[in-house]
């Protein structure tokens, strides 16, 4: 900013709106101000800065005459502060009363009475409290004052001065944090800053603030500050590509510098690595941006009230020869950036020492930063190297400016009122690539490839929208408890609060806290996936507001007491874990940047931020306890079978033989004793200096890194280890049985082999995380106050495919009972397990929590051990990038007797299904149901597929080759193609032998060429041996069509559950479910309402789409009684007459189904909808209209005769438009039955499936036959027989 006297709190205004402040300018012209058309404004300020310097003058006289120790108030208000803003136009009134709004007073000193009353406080130049502090004479300081009386009233903006300095505060109730506009009426003055003067006088002149205060909308300051949000959007949008192209720019500039010869060798010989130099030229950018936003923001200097003209001469220095500002000032002229040189470097390297322990700094007044990212090593492997001119100043260009999407100008970036969470953008935009070398040139090329991490982990940046309401559930009770008195806690049948259940482990406090700002600090909270911190953050700001407020007795503390309260809750409160080491580095540079005081140095975060799979690993020594399990031998695909049963029998036969409780040794149970010791000595060492911080840092790194803790963390990964360590032989020395694991966490003998050693290196690999070990303080204490986050997305099916088949056998060993399901469920699981009692958690989580085996393993688990549901949130549709819709949801641990709100609403229950009834139990599969229905095929390998043209070349060059070409068809022409036809074809050799499928010599050479090597990574063994062969080619499936003249497909998602006739010659891929019969009665069963609302009511969900599960919702739908044996000749009628009615108006209107649907269920369907849709002319639009009104009601008579046969003709189906509560807010209306008929329909289905089957159960047990001792399964044994790639049951081959 080249405005010394200027400061901006917040995004109450952007920096660059101060660079456009000119004549001409929006707002700037004579008639804006109110002047005479042909006025120059210029010279207009120019005559109020000539005025303004004589009352400056006579009020400095003034102030000499004042007796000392008085404020000055009246002085500074008769011969300063209200002749100066005459100058302005504001016509000032005296308030001798306050306005009181909910009981309290607030004394505001004047109002600006031809500016809707704006209210405008005016203290005394010589208070000491100055605008921050709270004078002896009243509650609250001048500055929080105003804020308050803001946020409570309808007024939008306020002005506070002292005399030294004028604020033009905002109503910051709507805002995230505090917004100020100050303007240092003493540097300006003194100084004889014009520059600043005209600014001002532009942005504070009467005319900018509203007329009326219904008008404060559409007044020019309020624009000003929506032209900055926009500001702020747009630099948010661009920040990740620009520090992607400066990391490039930096890290090539580096390397073909010719002066650095022992950088480019490091990195040939391989000492040097990818993410090694990714890492320095990371926090080469974090340096950056972290001193571009201080010194935006002001802060690199501490106040010096004692010496001001000192501090105003060490800042004049630092700006003028010292500023990263100074050089984005000359990256904007191009002429400078000279290749040959390259001293702006060297410049930049001497700002970075100023900021180091015992740099030049102090000598400037500059307080060291130090810590990780100022530390000596931080960018160790660049500091020395040289960088030309021209790179240095184009990269802060790239990161300094950005181009307005309107008017192509080149625009400043705004740090100082960028949010510090915004730079989650930066996190998830970096996780799209992965850091590589180029060594095939003269000199090493960096850059980027495609990575997987993003889409690995479902990782996403949070926007604030969706984070609030999570504090507002949980947090927020935990804080009330802390403020109100120490025997109520709100909501909770535990009436003690949360500082008194259980023993406070850090802090050297000792006992429990007794005072609220104890208890504030005493809390614990934590985001077990992290990411860039945004949401620690929020909730460190949350805490940190009411420990100011309580600290200050202000409802709205001064910047300066928020400041400190934050630095003093991230030290103590916050505590934070993700799998990826860049995303906690970010996470640490945004508690740094959020927690900054001038002349204290970066908080050590180390021991509570940290590296780690959160999920995989022991919350407690309990569960090492247990040893090495059985399950951890379970054959893997990749597996050696015959090995893995010889170590599996030796586990076993250990865990038979073996003592029941473990005997530790006295020297182990010492050192187990003392790793809580030494972490509650490290948390509580002072950190007020560099000095003390590096004490810190070794104390910590020494308790990590060896001794006690360091071997107990390594012996706990081994029974996790067993789980990832294939088991061949060549691997026998490296696997770890129970009786040598015994004796070494025991401490019998102390770890020295191999195995140790491998499962150390697997640990390490796949970052386990032991929470007793890693947090062993806030486990001691029983766990965390509140867990907030946004865990990662990612399906079942994705699973094994990303981490691989042992991560997901551990997964369903460490959270049994537990099948394998979403990501998320595993996640909750887990952080249920870290709260302590009457703990809260609150998330975000696709809406697939609620449904199907994610709600049987995760939600259903969790209800069942004490967990109350105190916030659901059905559907929202995600803000920014990612395309899903997603919930939110709080948890308490215990019973809850505080407010339920399901949706907004408050209710008296919120089930495992997200209803506000009482949880039924779950529908069971039924026999008639099962093998019906069937996923399609998964074939692997791009090669299969063929274009028409190209199966029509092979087909005529061998007639044969039909048998292994068929038309292929998946969820996408089903549901978009209006004919739903499909214009591929695909290879099929079905599961026969290689020796067969060679006869087909071109489609075999097509495939080898094609398929084979792709095959040839992946992980599944009978993948990469039998390539040729579809990864899962459903004999299911294709036993159910074979006889068949048609089936039905279903798409596996979908918006509008549709069912439809295709033939059975079709190879149909894995996105669809195929209904393996032709009847039309069953189809008609399927396609109505009454089964829809048990699909979405018991199958899953993606964004707003049903996720079609047929074990869910299909095996378990109850049919009208009969059906399956005796065809319903009326159902058969209306179900056939409806699907060929729709598929005449689909080609009538050539539409698909989804988009036919989408005009069924509107209820503004007219015929220019009709015609816009589909792109035809009045006429047919016209017939389309009254076909899709006649669609509907054949809807109602097919949804009326599936009631008739299961003999409900009482139940009133009530058709219309409903909204459906279990889709997004923005799109729920439906042409369906109504809500009350769901709620009954639901009812009676689930009734009647618990009848059928107890009575298939009571004829399975009267039919059950004696079984023989040692018996074995029978060979038409269904458990032996289906789809699970896992089993190797039947023939390898068909023949």
């Amino acid at each position: 900013m080249n405005y010394p006297s200027i400061r901006i709190e917040g995004a109450i205004l952007s920096p660059d709106i101060l660079e456009h402040l000119v004549d001409g300018a929006k707002g700037q012209g004579p008639k804006d101000f109110g002047f005479e058309s042909g006025t120059k404004v210029k010279d207009e300020i120019a005559r109020a800065w000539a005025d303004a310097q004589d009352y400056w003058r006579i009020f400095q006289r003034k102030l000499a005459t004042v007796k000392e120790g008085t404020a000055a108030t009246t002085e500074t208000r008769q011969n300063w502060i209200i002749p100066l803003l005459g100058l302005l136009k504001y016509e000032v009134e005296f308030q001798k009363a306050g306005t009181e709004i909910h009981g309290r007073n607030y004394a505001i000193s004047h109002r600006i009475t031809n500016r809707a009353n704006t209210p405008l406080h005016i203290v005394g130049y010589n208070d000491q409290a100055g605008l921050d502090r709270k004078s002896a004479a009243s509650r609250m300081s001048a500055h929080a004052l105003v804020q308050q009386y803001l946020n409570l009233s309808d007024e939008l903006y306020g002005i506070v001065t002292n005399g030294r300095v004028v604020r033009l505060l905002r109503d910051s109730s709507r805002l995230v944090k505090q917004s100020y506009l100050e303007f240092d009426l003493d540097r300006i003055f003194t100084d004889g800053l014009f520059a600043d003067f005209a600014i001002l006088f532009r942005l504070l002149h009467a005319t900018r603030l509203p007329l009326k205060a219904e008008e404060a909308a559409e007044s020019l300051i309020e624009k000003y500050h929506q032209d900055s949000l926009d500001s702020g959007a747009r630099i948010r949008d661009g920040l990740s590509e620009a520090v992607k192209e400066a990391i490039l720019n930096f890290a090539n500039g580096f390397l073909s510098n010719p002066a650095n010869t022992r950088l480019c060798e490091a990195i040939e010989v391989g000492i040097l690595t990818p993410d090694d130099y990714y890492r320095n030229l990371l926090r080469l950018i974090y340096r950056l941006l972290f001193l571009m936003v201080i010194e935006e923001r002001d802060l690199v200097f501490p106040s010096d009230s004692e010496n001001r003209e000192r501090l105003q001469h060490f800042r004049r220095i630092y700006r003028d020869y010292y500023s990263v500002g100074r050089l984005r000032q000359l990256a904007e002229k191009r002429y400078l950036a000279d290749k040959r040189h390259h001293d702006l470097w060297m410049a930049l390297v001497s700002t970075f020492k100023l900021f180091e322990a015992d740099g030049p700094g102090e000598k400037l007044g500059i307080k060291p930063l130090a810590g990780d990212l100022f530390g000596p090593r931080a960018i160790e492997e660049i500091f020395d190297a040289r960088l030309g001119n021209d790179v240095l100043l184009g990269c802060l260009r790239s990161l300094g400016l950005y181009e307005h999407p309107d008017t192509r100008q080149m625009i400043r970036v705004n740090y100082g009122a960028l949010n510090v969470e915004e730079f989650g953008s930066v996190y998830e935009g970096l996780l799209e690539y992965e850091p590589v070398f180029d060594l095939s040139g003269s000199t090493p090329r960096f850059g980027f490839v495609e990575g997987d991490e993003r889409s690995r982990t479902g990782s996403h940046y949070t926007p604030d929208e969706l984070v609030q309401p999570l504090i507002k559930h949980s947090l927020d009770y935990l804080i009330e408890d802390c403020v109100r008195s120490p025997h109520v806690s709100k909501g909770s049948s535990d009436s003690s609060p949360p500082y008194e259940r259980g023993v406070d482990a850090e802090g050297g406090r000792g006992g429990s806290p007794t005072t609220a700002e104890q208890r504030l600090l005493d809390l614990r909270v934590a985001d077990i996936a992290c990411g860039s911190g945004h949401i620690l953050l929020a909730a460190a700001r949350r805490i940190a507001t009411e420990l100011a407020t309580v600290r200050t007795g202000e409802e709205q503390p001064s910047p300066t007491a928020y400041r400190q309260a934050l630095r003093d809750v991230i030290r103590n409160c916050i505590y934070g874990v993700d799998v990826n080491p860049l995303a906690v580095e970010l996470c640490k540079v945004a508690l740094w940047l959020e927690a900054h005081n001038p002349g204290e140095p970066l908080n050590f975060l180390d021991h509570h931020i940290k590296c780690g799979n959160a999920i995989v690993g022991f919350v407690s020594k309990e569960e090492v306890d247990r040893g090495v399990p059985e399950e951890a031998f379970a054959r893997m695909p990749d597996d050696h079978a015959d090995f893995i049963k010889v170590v599996r029998k030796k586990n076993k036969d250990e865990r038979r033989e073996r003592q029941r409780v473990l005997n530790f040794t006295d020297e182990r149970r010492g050192e187990i004793a003392n790793v809580l010791e030494r972490w509650r000595v490290i948390t509580a060492m002072p950190e007020r200096s560099p000095a003390e911080i590096d004490v810190k840092k070794a104390a910590f790194e020494n308790f990590s890194t060896q001794g006690a803790a360091y071997e107990l963390e390594k012996l706990a990964s081994v029974p996790v280890a067993q789980f990832f360590i294939p088991k061949v032989p060549e691997n026998s020395s490296k696997l770890m049985t129970d009786a040598e694991f015994r004796d070494y966490w025991s401490g019998e003998r102390r770890p020295q082999s191999q195995s140790f050693a491998a499962a150390e290196a697997v640990a390490s690999e796949k970052r386990f995380f032991h929470w007793f070990l890693e947090f062993p303080g806030v486990m001691e204490r029983g766990g965390f106050d509140c867990i907030l986050g946004n865990p990662p997305y990612l399906g079942s099916q994705a699973l094994s495919g990303n981490f691989g088949y042992p991560f997901c056998h551990f997964l369903k060993y460490e959270y049994a009972p537990a099948g394998l399901s979403d990501l998320i469920v595993y996640f909750l699981r887990r952080i249920f397990c870290l709260l302590r009692p009457s703990g809260f958690t609150a998330f975000i989580t696709t809406n697939s929590i609620k449904d199907g085996d994610n709600r049987r393993d995760g939600l259903d688990q969790v209800l069942s051990t004490g967990g109350t549901i105190n916030m659901a949130v059905r559907a929202i549709r995600w803000p920014g990038r990612a395309n899903v819709v997603v919930s939110q949801l709080a948890i308490h641990k215990g019973d809850w007797i505080g407010p339920r709100l399901l949706d907004n609403r408050e209710v008296e229950t919120i089930n495992a299904y997200f209803e506000d009834n009482l949880p039924e139990p779950d529908p069971v599969p039924l026999h008639p149901n099962k093998n019906r229905v069937f996923q399609g095929v998964i074939f692997l390998g791009e090669g299969f597929l063929l274009s028409t043209e190209d199966a029509d070349a092979l087909l005529r060059l061998d007639p044969r080759n039909h048998e292994v070409i068929y038309p292929v068809i998946n969820n996408k022409e089903m549901n978009g193609s209006p004919d739903q036809s499909s214009t591929r074809k695909i290879i099929n050799f079905h599961n026969w032998p290689i020796e067969r499928a060679q006869t087909y010599s071109e489609p075999f050479r097509i495939v080898e060429e094609k398929v084979q090597p792709f095959r040839a990574t992946q992980n599944r063994a009978r993948n990469r041996d039998v390539w040729w062969v579809y990864a899962e080619h459903r004999p299911g499936l294709n036993r159910g069509i074979a006889r068949l003249p048609f089936c039905f497909a279903v798409g596996r998602v979908t918006k509008h559950l549709t069912f439809s006739r295709v033939a059975t010659n079709y190879v149909f891929l894995n996105n669809l479910y195929i209904f393996t019969t032709s009847r039309w009665d069953l189809f008609t069963v399927v396609q109505s309402a009454i089964h829809e609302v048990w699909a979405r009511n018991y199958s899953m969900t993606l964004k707003q789409d049903l996720q079609y599960s047929p074990s869910d919702c299909f095996e378990t739908f109850a049919f009208p009684d009969d059906l399956w044996n005796e065809e319903n000749a009326k159902l058969a009628e209306i179900g056939e007459r409806y699907h060929e009615h729709r598929k005449q108006l689909m080609l009538m209107l050539w539409l698909g189904l989804t988009k036919l649907y989408n005009l069924f269920h509107d209820t503004e369907l007219s015929v220019e909808m009709v015609a816009d849709v589909s792109g035809k002319d009045e006429d047919i639009a016209r017939e389309g209209y009254a076909v899709l009104v006649e669609l509907r009601r054949l809807h109602v008579e097919m949804d009326n005769a599936v009631r008739d046969a299961y003999g409900w003709q009482d139940l009133d189906l009530g058709h219309g438009f409903h909204q459906v509560e279990t889709l997004p807010e923005n799109d729920r209306t439906r042409y369906t039955i109504s809500p009350t008929a769901r709620k009954e329909v639901l009812k009676r289905l689930l009734a009647l499936n618990h009848t059928r089957a107890a009575e298939e159960a009571a004829h399975a047990a009267a039919a059950k036959p004696f079984k023989k001792k040692g018996g074995k399964k029978s060979k038409s044994d269904p458990a032996t027989d289906g789809d699970n790639p896992l089993l190797a049951a039947g023939p390898l081959f068909e023949q």
